[in-house]
């Protein structure tokens, strides 16, 4: 996985979450919780909560990203953690979330532990975009081409983060989805691919190709200019 290499692609290509997402989370999470923020990247959600919530923390197992994330200056708390075994006690968040990054760690003991410090009538809350465009399967294509094999699959296919509450006893489990289309530029959407974990497949004296196979692409699917992505963004809510 390794998104360090990426921090920079990362924090400048992607999106931030749309307004009627982050109004539905506020709208479950109170005015005034302790949030946790689990595999937060380089900060873009977390910062996004952070406009309306004082007591926020961030967590990520990557110490570029979080190094990144911290270069904000804001008023977030920053750590470097795994989330099978964070270093908080229990209960001490009214709210966990997850924006864009459960699909790497949804396994039982990861599951557990974010249990585990949230506090008694407390949240977990994930938030994912999924493509319904053709944008990932592209991505995919092209990496396959210049590889020479096929990429792993999806880490996302077979992923329920729904069944995944019920199965952990989660309650109150709602799923509520939003559509949306995400708009880049050209150079952003190269910049885009460069921020997914498939750019650490291709090895690095093929990067410079890569790029130039990836403008190429773009430059015939653009509609004056810019590249459309429809995507679905899933906001999953349970509660202790």
């Amino acid at each position: 996985m390794n998104f360090g290499k990426l921090k920079k692609a990362y924090n400048s290509a992607r999106h931030i979450y749309p307004h009627e997402v982050m109004a539905y989370v506020f709208s479950l999470i109170g005015t005034s919780p302790k949030i946790l923020d689990v595999g937060c990247g380089t900060g873009i959600a977390t910062r996004q909560l952070a406009q309306k919530i004082e007591n926020i923390s961030g967590c990520d197992i990557d110490e570029e990203m979080i190094k990144t994330a911290q270069d904000h200056q804001d008023n977030i708390e920053y750590c470097v953690a795994s989330v099978d075994k964070l270093p908080f006690a229990d209960e001490t968040f009214d709210v966990v979330t997850s924006f864009g990054a459960f699909h790497w760690f949804y396994d039982d003991k990861s599951v557990t532990e974010i249990k585990r410090v949230v506090k008694k009538n407390g949240f977990f809350i994930v938030v994912n975009k999924n493509d319904l465009s053709d944008f990932r399967r592209n991505y995919e294509s092209l990496v396959e081409k210049l590889i020479g094999e096929k990429p792993p699959l999806n880490v996302k296919t077979n992923y329920d983060p729904a069944a995944i509450f019920s199965k952990h006893n989660f309650s109150n489990v709602v799923a509520e989805r939003f559509g949306h289309i995400d708009e880049f530029t050209i150079p952003r959407a190269v910049e885009q691919m460069q921020s997914m974990s498939l750019w650490n497949l291709i090895p690095e004296d093929r990067k410079q190709k890569a790029l130039e196979v990836f403008r190429n692409h773009f430059e015939k699917s653009a509609k004056e200019g810019i590249i459309y992505r429809k995507v679905e963004i899933l906001v999953v809510s349970g509660m202790k």
